[in-house]
């Protein structure tokens, strides 16, 4: 009888927190991040204008250190430097 009794309250218990944690799925929805998106203007030729400012030294650009699957999915990048 005492089993019975410990395990219908452990039981109610998880019950109800799993109940809490659905409605508080509900309430405030999980985010990867905290970034914000915005809309670029994109050239007629489909390409993207960039500007970096305030560089205080060269930039180092290593693909090495990207991993190899995050490219197998995706279109190369053209990319025009002007000085």
């Amino acid at each position: 009888m005492k089993t019975d009794l410990y395990t219908k309250t452990v039981l109610t218990i998880i019950a109800v927190v799993l109940t809490a944690n659905l409605f508080k799925a509900t309430i405030t929805p999980a985010l990867a991040d905290s970034k914000k998106f915005v809309t670029l203007p994109v050239n007629p030729d489909g390409s993207i204008n960039v500007n970096i400012n305030k560089v205080a030294s060269p930039m180092e650009v290593k693909i090495t250190d990207v991993d190899r699957s995050a490219f197998y999915y995706v279109m190369p990048i053209p990319v025009k430097v002007t000085q």
